[in-house]
């Protein structure tokens, strides 16, 4: 069985952007199969970076064909859980990446991703991801 993937908007960027993108290939052919996630805090991310009105439909169209993940009350309580468990060990991590991480794991997603904050995530709780090797910040 084939996995599905939730992509950040760390990796959405250059995607978007058409630079030299490592996943480019993979990203296109996991559209194409109909195995990309995306949720609400990833879509405001990227449509607040549109530069104007032209830019935002076409980053919504281009967006608009992928599973959505709705947030309801458990999404926020996995988080909410997640995220205290960081603290807890002393990993200081965005919300919005709590929230992507909680969203993943409930839903057996392997994260693509280009965000040190993922890394530290991944130390404490069993976030599948694929993203850059490098080691987080932690002291």
């Amino acid at each position: 069985m084939k996995m599905d993937y939730f992509i950040d908007t760390s990796v959405w960027i250059s995607f978007f952007r058409d630079e030299t993108l490592e996943y480019g290939e993979k990203i296109d052919r996991l559209i194409e199969e109909d195995r990309v996630h995306i949720n609400g805090i990833v879509l405001a991310e990227i449509l607040t970076g549109a530069r104007n009105d032209a830019e935002f439909e076409r980053l919504a169209s281009a967006l608009s064909g992928l599973k959505f993940i709705p947030a309801d009350r458990s999404s926020f309580l996995a988080a909410g859980r997640y995220g205290s468990l960081l603290r807890r060990k002393g990993a200081s991590v965005p919300l919005s990446d709590v929230i992507i991480a909680a969203d993943c794991i409930s839903r057996n997603l392997i994260l693509i991703e280009k965000d040190k904050h993922f890394c530290t995530i991944a130390e404490h709780l069993p976030l599948r991801r694929e993203g850059e090797k490098r080691k987080s910040n932690r002291a």
